[in-house]
């Protein structure tokens, strides 16, 4: 797996310029419809599981999803229904990229990402208990299609 390609890269090395230049203003993350590369995609799809994880809104994720992607679906049935019960998260339960690989393929592209989630205790439904989890690093392998000038997770396999 390679290194995530998210080093800033200059544009142009021939163009040396010995007077001061503007610093550009940092711009807001883009939309999943006009992700340009499919690891920025990846990252955003993680963002957006992370929103359903911290609060059960499943909107973003499964805009970012295929109707056929069946993990995309089922996770995100079940975090809507783990937050509708009263369920929650103590600690951080958030999925932390390590590690996006190179993309393989043009469309669809195939990609796999490192995912760790640190030991956090969960709350089962409300007024149950905290339970312990013990955290895990997993391998997510995408599959992602683009199709109106965006990009959607058309499959993920979690090993």
């Amino acid at each position: 797996m390679g290194c995530g390609g998210n080093s800033p890269q200059p544009s142009d090395l021939s163009k040396k310029s010995s007077t001061p230049t503007a610093t550009a203003t940092p711009t807001a993350s883009p939309s999943p419809t006009t992700a340009a590369k499919p690891a920025a995609f990846v990252r955003q799809y993680i963002a957006a599981a992370n929103q359903a994880v911290g609060n059960g809104d499943v909107a973003r994720m499964r805009a970012m999803s295929a109707p056929g992607c069946d993990f995309c679906q089922s996770t995100a049935k079940s975090l809507a229904t783990f937050h509708a019960d009263g369920g929650s998260y103590v600690g951080d339960a958030n999925w932390h990229v390590t590690e996006v690989g190179k993309p393989t393929g043009t469309n669809p592209v195939k990609l796999s990402a490192y995912v760790k989630v640190n030991p956090h205790k969960v709350v089962s439904k409300r007024g149950a208990s905290p339970e312990p989890d013990p955290g895990r690093l997993m391998l997510f392998d995408f599959t992602l299609a683009k199709g109106q000038g965006r990009w959607t997770v058309k499959n993920l396999v979690v090993n």
